[in-house]
């Protein structure tokens, strides 16, 4: 018996079982039977209908489903009786529409215990159309089992579809004598979307299938969108004739939008003479006549400007992903990567730029755009932590354009809040460019010393090691941020840690006390500006959670000030609001992305999913505590430099103070050492002893610790009282059960208080001299 043949009478038999009931429906004034419970047989249905979709199991039909008898829609179904998977699905549909989950959820079973191939899961799919199982899917009553059966019969149509032997049998039949034939090729080969694409297009590449490329390309300009991101590609980067061809189907698609993409190789001078013409001619049928150049440049820098400032959403985005389509010469192939949609949007805007760049590289504005976008999708794509390849094409380019324009770039990164196009040109700058024409530009702090400033805290950290690396000799506007920078980089406790707030101590330790399960370091305020505070002298705070009900100053204000301080800039806050406050917790996000509003938690799964949210605000430019103890690090290593470097430029102190609070730190406690071995103060040689002196830390520590004691008093004479230079010979005296390298610290200390300083071994010299 066939599929057709079983269904036919399938639904024979449900519309006479429909036509049976027919009067109990028509006669109106006959009195309606009494209601009659469910049978027992439906219970286990139900129960497992309640059940959470993530546990619940396959529910077995009983022998029998019943219906009950005032419902007569349903008893033609059952009286039907449902047999084959398709027959079971039609009447699962049928009955969820008639607020029978239970029963559907029976046939929905019954096709799942069927155990269809790949093949019948498909076949199934085009019977009902991916609406019907969609449908059934977003049916919470009808979980698991709808939601299993729909991902099976999705998985099994779209691999039928993107089936590479029916694919390239489509490509083939684009070439039959019949236009049916055609036309159904084409239709196939848009069904199977972007998995044709990369086929079609090597089709076009092919010279030897010339023939084919008609049928192709029609193929190509009818898939619109999808079709267009790859030909785009082509024309960045693929040869002259390959690039005709792209442009033929831009000229076959019947949406004037494609043509932004041939303004480039129309009106520039470097195109290929048949490249323009045949580009030219493209754009007249598209639009009815070709830009002239400035108002090719408008519009290409307007579409780029539009991407760059996300006010252009990317089309085809599926959860925030989209593919980014590049030309891959050496395979002679378009090859897709998914990716954000944020990294398409700062492609799709270099990709303009360059274009406008292309037809009027003199202009300034278009230069500093070109430069931007170029800057900020490289660094994007390689990670906002790594410097940029040198032998990455963007550095090259930057290069060439030369340092005042990669200045002018900055300017108008750090403007416009493009932090990846402000951290490499920064570190670009600090290879190619002086001290002189980077930071002495007038009575205001340049671009590369408001850097130092800027509320992203990578960027921040780039300006400094450009500005050390630079060398300025004679002081510049913006000189005291550096060591503001340097202290606030050092000042870390080595511990992940949080700020809870509230408008009184048990609120703020409510709070804190759930924080503190999740592996942070809480500090506890009670008042806006006490946060502030806290929130400023540490880069380890990575969130904090206020109730918006704090005072001093009250949560909107204390927002502002947050986000106007560049060392609290970044911190991500989560709004906290008890009940009745939710909406003003609510407005006050709106205006702040780097915020989310809560309910006030009441229970550890509500609180973790709170933490989750606020860990997707901003994922990409979040800084984690390896990051951080990473930038510590390097902040001592610029601090040693400095202290190193002769004159006095820069005021060290703050710096060093905080570098004494790092000498414990685990990873940093050496590098703080060598910062304490230049500073001028009694505290810090104190410091440098008792640490040498602790035989709690790690060796190498107190070695270390001992060497910049050394080199310390070299400088600056011993500093220490009488004292304390008698108590660390009863250190020494008491360390006869030590190990051998423990004496030799301590050793070394106490040669260092009884050698003559520098200064005495210069007065000395000058004597012998008289």
């Amino acid at each position: 018996m066939t599929r057709r043949y079983r269904t036919c009478v399938w639904l024979l038999t449900l519309l006479s079982a429909l036509c049976v009931a027919a009067p109990a429906w028509a006669q109106e004034a006959k009195p309606k039977p009494p209601k009659v419970p469910k049978p027992a047989a439906e219970k286990p249905a139900e129960k497992a209908a309640e059940k959470p979709a993530g546990k619940a199991g396959p529910t077995k039909p009983p022998a029998e489903a019943v219906a009950a008898p005032e419902d007569s829609g349903v008893a033609a179904i059952l009286a039907a009786k449902p047999a084959t998977p398709a027959e079971c699905v039609r009447a699962a549909k049928i009955l969820a529409e008639l607020n029978r989950p239970d029963l559907a959820k029976q046939f929905l079973t019954k096709a799942l215990d069927a155990k269809l191939d790949q093949q019948q899961l498909a076949d199934l799919g085009e019977q009902f159309g991916s609406a019907v199982f969609l449908n059934l899917a977003d049916r919470e009553a009808l979980q698991p089992e709808a939601g299993q059966l729909a991902d099976a019969v999705s998985a099994a149509v779209t691999a039928r579809l993107e089936d590479s032997k029916r694919i390239e049998a489509l490509i083939k039949q684009l070439q039959d004598a019949t236009p049916e034939k055609r036309s159904e090729a084409m239709a196939g080969l848009q069904e199977a979307r972007r998995a044709a694409i990369g086929p079609l297009l090597q089709v076009l590449a092919d010279p030897a299938r010339a023939g084919e490329h008609a049928g192709v390309r029609t193929t190509l300009a009818g898939m619109g969108r999808l079709s267009r991101e790859p030909l785009m590609a082509i024309l960045e980067r693929a040869d002259p004739k390959l690039i005709v061809r792209a442009i033929l189907v831009f000229g076959e698609m019947k949406s004037p939008n494609a043509g932004i993409a041939l303004l480039r190789p129309a009106l520039s001078e470097k195109s290929d003479a048949e490249v323009r013409t045949t580009a030219e001619a493209a754009l007249k049928r598209l639009t009815g006549g070709v830009s002239s150049r400035s108002e090719a440049v408008r519009l290409l820098t307007g579409a780029a400007s539009a991407y760059f400032d996300r006010q252009q959403p990317v089309e085809g985005a599926i959860d925030g992903k989209v593919d980014l389509w590049q030309w891959d010469e050496g395979k002679r192939q378009c090859v897709a990567r998914n990716c954000a949609a944020d990294d398409a949007a700062r492609a799709m805007a270099a990709r303009w730029a360059r274009d406008a760049f292309a037809l009027d590289g003199d202009d300034r504005d278009v230069r500093t755009l070109y430069l931007t976008t170029m800057l900020e999708a490289a660094q994007y794509d390689n990670g906002l932590d790594r410097p940029l390849d040198e032998k990455a094409p963007a550095v090259a380019e930057a290069k060439q354009c030369g340092v005042k324009a990669l200045d002018e770039a900055l300017e108008h990164a750090i403007s416009s809040g493009h932090v990846g196009a402000a951290i490499a040109a920064i570190r670009l700058l600090g290879q190619i460019g002086k001290a002189g024409e980077l930071l002495c530009q007038g009575a205001e702090p340049s671009p590369l010393a408001r850097a130092l400033r800027n509320a992203d805290r990578r960027v921040r950290m780039a300006a400094l090691e450009a500005i050390v690396r630079l060398q300025p000799v004679q002081p510049y506007p913006g000189s005291s941020y550096v060591p503001q920078a340097l202290a606030f980089f050092v000042a870390t406790g080595g511990t992940r840690h949080a700020l809870a707030a509230g408008p009184n101590l048990e609120q703020a330790r409510q709070l804190a006390g759930l924080l503190a399960t999740h592996t942070y370091d809480v500090d506890a305020a009670t008042t806006g500006k006490e946060l502030l505070r806290l929130a400023a002298a540490s880069p380890d705070f990575e969130l904090a959670l206020i109730d918006v009900t704090i005072a001093q100053p009250e949560i909107e204000m204390l927002m502002q000030q947050l986000r106007h301080d560049e060392r609290t800039a970044s911190l991500r806050v989560g709004l906290i609001a008890r009940a009745g406050y939710f909406e003003q917790a609510e407005r006050v996000a709106r205006t702040d992305p780097l915020s989310k509003a809560f309910h006030r938690p009441h229970d550890e799964q509500a609180f973790r999913w709170q933490i989750e949210q606020l860990a997707t605000l901003r994922p990409r430019e979040f800084v984690d505590f390896e990051t951080r103890q990473r930038q510590a690090a390097k902040a001592l290593d610029l601090l040693a430099e400095l202290g190193r470097t002769p004159g006095k430029l820069y005021d060290l102190r703050r710096a060093q103070d905080a570098a004494l609070a790092a000498l414990i730190v685990p990873k940093l406690g050496a590098k703080a050492a060598a910062v304490l071995a230049s500073a001028n103060s009694a505290e810090v040689q104190r410091a440098l002893v008792d640490l040498a002196s602790r035989f709690s830390q790690p060796l190498e520590l107190r070695q270390a610790a001992a060497k910049a004691f050394r080199q310390n008093t070299q400088k600056h004479g011993v500093l220490l009282t009488a004292g304390e230079i008698r108590q660390q010979y009863r250190r020494y005296n008491e360390s006869e059960k030590q190990d051998a390298p423990t004496q030799h610290v301590l050793s070394l200390i106490l040669d260092c208080l009884e050698a003559p300083t520098a200064a005495e071994v210069r007065d000395r010299g000058s004597g012998a001299g008289k």
